[in-house]
């Protein structure tokens, strides 16, 4: 058996490589993958069949099937703690069953790679290790499970500098992403109808924007309720792109756009704001950006498009259509007036 000793944080530990039977290995129901609908349930309830329940019923988890029965079985070894929970690699062993089901007769699917980790180890050095293997890697945590493995060091007695090392981060980064996830576990997921679904899971950049943008902060200690407004307009689809909810601040600062986002939708409340403020539209903001760039020309760029016969013919073309448009205007001014 191979054996190769690696430095998790200053804790050496000896891996040793072996095979696994994945029918024989336990689910982890802590994984930050299912974490959360793990926890819905009783105690009794968090067992190994409903850890691969969860799991399979994850789009990625029957791709991942088909590249190991393509691959005539697993390449890369997961990672197994000495009582036979599986550390990493739980979504892996899942899909190694589910081809070993298909082809019950296929001795490529009856074992699989596996470093066990000994006996000896503390936990929060495996969870270092989690973070070491997943930071930055390709199969990498979403962020939302990133920030539950987060919020995982911090329940096992890490400080927010500490976590912010760890995933090469500002203090400030991490409490937002904490301040996130628990946003999403309180306020957002009792409130769906179906908090295991992987979707929701996709929203989490929406509750981290609502830390990160300072607007949206300042709006919070105006409106008690907004946490929970937030939540029901992305549960209802009325915030549905960060786009969205980037613009969300000039909707709050409008308590008709606010009413409109809140009983009809977001694009009512932008088509108010729009009505009210030109600089809002599009069309006018393009305008005025493009405005503003031509008075701020250079020496340099005024020479450049001095020297340029299809540099002139664009602004030719932007001046004639300015005229167009003003022309079109005021005859429609003059026909009202009429």
């Amino acid at each position: 058996m191979a054996t190769y000793t690696r430095n998790i944080q200053g804790h050496p530990i000896e891996l040793t490589l072996v095979e696994v039977n994945p029918n024989q290995v336990l689910l982890d129901p802590q994984n930050p993958r299912i974490g959360f609908s793990m926890r819905q349930l009783s105690e009794f309830e968090r067992s190994d069949s409903a850890c691969a329940l969860l799991l399979i019923s994850q789009e990625e988890t029957e791709a991942l099937k088909r590249s190991i029965i393509a691959s005539k079985g697993v390449q890369e070894p997961i990672f197994v703690r000495a009582d036979g929970r599986v550390a990493e690699g739980n979504r892996r062993v899942v899909a190694m069953r589910a081809a070993q089901e298909e082809f019950p007769n296929d001795e490529n699917f009856s074992r699989m790679p596996a470093w066990a980790i000994p006996p000896s180890t503390p936990e929060q050095v495996i969870q270092d290790l989690l973070n070491e293997v997943h930071l930055g890697a390709v199969r990498g945590w979403a962020p939302y499970e990133r920030a539950l493995q987060m919020q995982g060091l911090i329940d096992g007695g890490l400080i927010e500098e500490e976590i912010a090392e760890r995933y090469r981060m500002e203090p400030r980064e991490v409490r937002q992403q904490l301040a996130a996830v628990d946003f999403m576990n309180e306020m957002y997921f009792p409130i769906t109808s179906d908090p295991s679904d992987p979707e929701h899971k996709s929203k989490f950049s929406y509750f981290l924007e609502f830390y990160k943008n300072g607007r949206i902060q300042t709006h919070e200690n105006l409106m008690p309720d907004l946490k929970e407004k937030f939540a029901r307009w992305v549960r209802d689809g009325r915030l549905d792109t960060g786009v969205r909810v980037r613009r969300l601040p000039k909707i709050l600062d409008s308590k008709e756009a606010t009413r409109l986002l809140d009983v009809v939708g977001f694009s009512a409340a932008d088509e108010f704001l729009q009505r009210q403020n030109p600089e809002e539209h599009e069309l006018y903001a393009t305008m005025e950006r493009a405005r503003a760039r031509l008075e701020g020309m250079t020496v340099s760029e005024l020479m450049e498009l001095a020297g340029s016969p299809e540099r002139k013919a664009i602004l030719q073309s932007l001046q004639e259509e300015l005229g167009r448009v003003i022309d079109a205007v005021s005859r429609l001014g003059e026909e009202t007036d009429a």
